[in-house]
């Protein structure tokens, strides 16, 4: 039973150490695993990255790297770096680029699409997530699980 207070206890820490790195940093989701190699040297491949809600788009200044939601495909995020603000009909925005990338991106990123500022990078650490991806990851969970609740849900052996 003891065990499972434990448990109980280090579920609870974890839960509060996120709401407490989403509240500080001021977005649902502080952490990304780079898949891609467009921000070489920069960033890698396999690098996780923490962001920061920068504000408004209009705070951004050429240079800032950011994530954003790519305008044509809102499930896809992408990392670049500001390569140029504009003010259009359609209000202001960023045009970025991949610090690998031969030329600047062709569309425009807007305020509903930004999502926060890169604040550091940690390398290869996001390789375990990448290699983690579901439905492998949902495996695991559940072999894990499973191991846990067998080991502390087990009749305990009186000692003679």
């Amino acid at each position: 039973k003891s065990e499972l207070v434990s448990l109980a206890i280090v579920a609870a820490m974890i839960l509060g150490g996120w709401f407490t790195l989403t509240t500080v940093l001021g977005t649902p989701t502080p952490f990304f695993v780079v898949s891609s190699g467009s921000m070489i040297p920069t960033l890698k491949v396999g690098d996780i990255i923490a962001i920061k809600n920068g504000g408004s788009i209009e705070s951004l200044k050429v240079g800032d790297v950011i994530v954003y939601k790519y305008p044509f495909n809102m499930d896809r995020i992408i990392v670049h770096r500001v390569f140029k603000t504009v003010q259009d009909v359609e209000g202001i925005g960023v045009i970025t680029k991949g610090d690998n990338n031969p030329s600047q991106d062709s569309w425009t990123v807007r305020p509903q699409h930004y999502l926060g500022t890169v604040i550091f990078s940690v390398p290869y650490v996001g390789y375990a997530a990448i290699w983690l991806s579901p439905p492998l990851n949902y495996a695991l969970m559940i072999v894990i699980v499973s191991i846990i609740l067998a080991v502390e849900l087990r009749p305990k052996q009186s000692q003679a």
